[in-house]
């Protein structure tokens, strides 16, 4: 047992509030028996031992009675460390909540029962431009055969880019190399190995590309969304025509299609139009909502 001297920081100055009894320890929780002052639960102090001047900093985890129980404290700089990460994730994820997209499906009860009935999915689909051209669709994006009256369906610029040997009607995309998370305006290098490196920045601001030093391959892209409150990463596009040498960007553009078809999945690749489907474009806004109903598609009033 030592004698103990406890200091709260006050402003920028460490300033004592309490002294105590106990055995400071840096790898277990510890029992300080208060003798003057106090101190409060949640609080991070500066014990100190006898005369010393500097100590350690201990969280208080406990108060009973007279008795505080402390660990170990990271030190401050680690703190500070540790709160600026979580402040630029929270500013992360606010600034994608900021540019997050949406859509709602309504769905006529009667169309809904035919619907059921005959085994139609509902499916999403958005469209990207690959290098120069204007855009297009060729996978689903999401299939969905349990839905309601209201679907809810949203979308935030979150990506990753990969590699495919095929691309083929109705069949199911297959990552041939490895996948990297990535955001617009920025590029990967597939190396001569086949390897996807790390993303870097690089190409156009609103895309992102693909350099490839390997051979003949699919540029291929997948994005995360959220369907009715369940959220994945899906492929959402493949280059119809393969890649040697050199670079390609892909330029996701927030418009989707939306329909119904029998026995297709999500991550089915498709080369011909799908029949009665609707197209919204949310370049210019973050909402929409469509109605399906008699077989027709409408903004609702």
């Amino acid at each position: 047992m030592a004698k103990l001297h406890i200091y709260k920081k006050v402003g920028n100055t460490w300033t004592k509030i309490a002294n105590g009894d106990g055995t400071v320890s840096t790898d277990e929780s510890f029992t300080v028996t208060i003798s003057s002052g106090s101190v409060t639960s949640g609080n991070t102090y500066d014990i100190r031992q006898g005369q010393s001047v500097t100590g350690d900093l201990c969280n208080c985890t406990a108060v009973n009675g007279k008795n505080a129980t402390f660990s170990a404290a990271a030190d401050e700089a680690d703190t500070y460390e540790r709160d600026a990460a979580r402040q630029n994730l929270a500013n992360f994820y606010s600034a994608l909540d900021a540019v997050s997209k949406a859509v709602t499906i309504l769905v006529d009860l009667d169309d809904l029962a035919t619907l059921k009935t005959n085994n139609y999915a509902m499916c999403f689909a958005k469209k990207v431009a690959s290098g120069g051209d204007s855009g297009s669709y060729n996978v689903v994006w999401q299939s969905l055969t349990k839905y309601v009256y209201s679907t809810a369906f949203s979308w935030t610029p979150q990506f990753s880019l990969f590699g495919t040997n095929v691309f083929a009607d109705t069949v199911t995309v297959t990552a041939t190399t490895n996948a990297r998370a990535l955001g617009l305006g920025q590029q990967c290098l597939l190396d001569k190995n086949g390897i996807l490196q790390p993303p870097a920045t690089g190409g156009p601001v609103t895309g992102v590309s693909m350099l490839n030093q390997f051979s003949l391959i699919h540029p291929a892209l997948s994005q995360i969304s959220t369907l009715n409150g369940v959220q994945q990463t899906t492929p959402l596009y493949v280059a119809p025509q393969g890649m040697v040498q050199g670079s390609v960007t892909l330029t996701p553009i927030d418009t989707v299609m939306v329909w119904f078809q029998q026995d297709i999945a999500t991550s089915t690749m498709f080369s011909s139009a799908r029949s009665n489907y609707t197209e919204i474009d949310l370049t210019m806004t973050n909402t929409a909502t469509r109605l399906y109903k008699g077989g027709q598609w409408s903004t609702p009033s």
